[in-house]
């Protein structure tokens, strides 16, 4: 990396640098020989990291709406993430930690976030239904009121594929979903292989000239075991 900056840099300037470097496989920790940083500036900027994954304490007096849904236009992103099938043996080794933050605590009306047609990003013309599955019984048992009928809902698989391809259409710098950021939500080899065959692969398809170089540059780098240090 070729950088070298001083200690007065912001978090907010570190930041990118550092997600870049660990991207490429470096470890945050090598960061004073590799950009001319102190050591303590390096743990400052951790602990600022450390404090942006600190979440308010949900009310669940306040549970999100469950907006209507269907196997082509599904609940999805980070709510998805937060969402497991019971018996499923995959699902107990992927997804994020923080079901509590997703669904509770909206004192104003607020839904979860939806994929497909209409969505925030429609992959179905790529990957159809797969990994969408109808999850109204788990909603209702953690005491959030569905609609009437099924609510359906992205695997961890399809999920992650929508937030890349909803980054990748939009604003985000290459890079879409760091490889760093995907180990935090597939924790085995094989979960990051059925990621990349089933979903990301297929999903080529839906990208077209700049958004393409940036895919193809990216795809590579989606390896199992990238870490932050």
């Amino acid at each position: 990396m070729d950088v070298t900056i001083d200690d007065s840099i912001s978090n907010e300037d570190l930041d990118p640098i550092a997600l870049a470097y660990s991207s490429a496989g470096g470890y945050i920790a090598d960061l004073p020989s590799v950009i001319g940083i102190s050591p303590e500036r390096v743990e400052e900027y951790l602990e600022w990291m450390r404090s942006k994954l600190v979440f308010p304490v949900p009310d669940r007096r306040y549970p999100i709406l469950i907006p209507e849904t269907s196997p082509t236009s599904y609940i999805s992103f980070k709510c998805a993430l937060n969402l497991r099938l019971e018996d499923v043996e995959e699902e107990w080794t992927t997804g994020d930690w923080h079901f509590e933050q997703s669904f509770f605590g909206f004192r104003k009306p607020a839904y979860p976030p939806l994929a497909g047609r209409p969505g925030l990003i429609d992959t179905v013309p790529v990957l159809g239904s797969l990994g969408v599955r109808d999850m109204a019984q788990v909603i209702a048992d953690a005491g959030i009121r569905p609609n009437e009928g099924p609510v359906w809902v992205a695997n961890h698989y399809r999920a992650i594929a929508d937030t890349c391809m909803h980054r990748l259409a939009g604003s985000y710098p290459k890079g879409v979903l760091t490889p760093c950021q995907i180990n935090d939500f597939l924790w085995t080899e094989q979960d990051i292989d059925t990621l990349v065959e089933d979903y990301l692969k297929p999903a080529r398809r839906l990208t077209r000239g700049a958004g393409r170089e940036v895919f193809d540059e990216w795809l590579p780098t989606v390896v199992y075991g990238v870490t932050y240090r």
